[in-house]
């Protein structure tokens, strides 16, 4: 689908003073008028992202309307349902390219140890019962130096996904189809454009060592992962 032309329109809003509270919860909508198939420009108020969105509310999540709006036919309606507050990344490359370049790799150890408890249990008498009971604890950490420590170690390294909105002919219905997990967004993005404000996920690999060799590793000890290339800005990836 093509992306339609962008205009503009100025509306007379709701005011949110004079307005303050709906019964039942409903979101104040705007005071929208036009009579022809559209969505509306919405911008995410903590991360100035920019998603078309099928909605008249002045806030949709995150998201706050704008008077902009891009004409759609009947047929594109279905495809901005399932799009909901995904984001067009090629609009938003800045946003995309700082989720990248604020994700680091982490090493983590697994802990473990156990607590003496007590159960207490009553009978149909009223009878007090108490027990003893272990309870074992476990987790990582991001602490070399915990005593409970087992060795256990990873690496944690954050890949990057996006989506696709196709139309499935079967259900006749559009869907999101997730893309592989990838290093760096731009190997993505012109297949799958599309990106929730998340649009990552940790993978890791994990080793053991002597418990008392764990305060001493490093990042720099591994080769495992490889970073996005955030010397290149653009977002077109450099060709090598």
């Amino acid at each position: 689908m093509s992306k339609p032309r962008v205009r503009k329109v100025y509306l007379k809003l709701l005011s949110l003073l004079a307005i303050p509270f709906f019964l039942g919860g409903c979101a104040p909508k705007s005071d929208c008028k036009l009579g022809k198939n559209h969505v509306h420009k919405y911008v995410n108020r903590n991360n100035g992202v920019i998603s078309y969105i099928n909605s008249e509310n002045l806030s949709y999540g995150d998201f706050d309307w704008q008077e902009e709006y891009i004409e759609i036919n009947i047929d594109d309606q279905a495809f901005y349902e399932a799009k909901k507050s995904m984001f067009y990344g090629p609009d938003n490359w800045e946003y995309l390219y700082n989720v990248m370049s604020s994700k680091h790799d982490y090493l983590q150890f697994y802990y473990e140890y156990t607590t003496d408890d007590t159960i207490t249990m009553v009978d149909a008498d009223g009878n007090v019962s108490v027990f003893p009971s272990t309870t074992t604890h476990t987790g990582w950490s991001t602490n070399p130096n915990d005593s409970d420590n087992t060795g256990r170690m990873r690496i944690c390294h954050n890949r990057f996904y996006g989506y696709n909105i196709v139309y499935n002919h079967e259900t006749k219905k559009y869907e999101k189809v997730k893309s592989p997990l990838v290093d760096d967004i731009r190997e993505i993005i012109n297949d799958y454009p599309y990106f929730d404000k998340e649009c990552s996920a940790v993978v890791s690999n994990e080793y053991k060592f002597d418990r008392k060799q764990l305060p001493s590793l490093k990042l720099s000890d591994f080769n495992d992962f490889t970073g996005p290339d955030l010397e290149n800005k653009e977002m077109t990836a450099n060709q090598k």
